[in-house]
């Protein structure tokens, strides 16, 4: 696993030609993520706030571009997180950092309130 600073992005494009924008090459290298994987068409990253895996992968099904944005605890089973009707990944990026906002409060409240079953937790959300 590499991280990839902003200052490290010389020759991305080069390499990684298509799907990939200057400006989505940014959102993904400005220091919130680390870089797990980079393909032509998807982008695999570890949030550095909440530890979870996503996978940020480009499609375009027969002339309708799309985004599908996956999720994982533990970098092995994702699941579908979202779809985005387009390409442009700044809306996948702020979802991420809206569930890091998410765990974050979800983590203080366990952390104050101790024997709370899960309906309690979700209703004091």
């Amino acid at each position: 696993m590499r991280k990839v600073l902003c200052n490290d992005r010389s020759s991305f494009l080069e390499k990684v030609k298509i799907m990939f924008t200057e400006f989505d090459e940014f959102l993904l290298t400005c220091g919130y993520f680390k870089i797990r994987n980079w393909n032509i068409d998807s982008a695999e990253v570890i949030s550095i706030d909440s530890g979870h895996y996503w996978i940020i992968k480009k499609f375009d099904k027969e002339g309708y571009p799309g985004l599908v944005l996956y999720h994982s605890h533990d970098g092995r089973l994702y699941h579908v997180h979202f779809c985005y009707k387009d390409q442009d990944i700044a809306p996948a990026v702020s979802e991420i950092m809206s569930h890091d906002r998410y765990q974050k409060k979800k983590l203080k409240l366990r952390n104050r309130i101790t024997k709370v079953s899960n309906r309690e937790l979700m209703m004091a959300l």
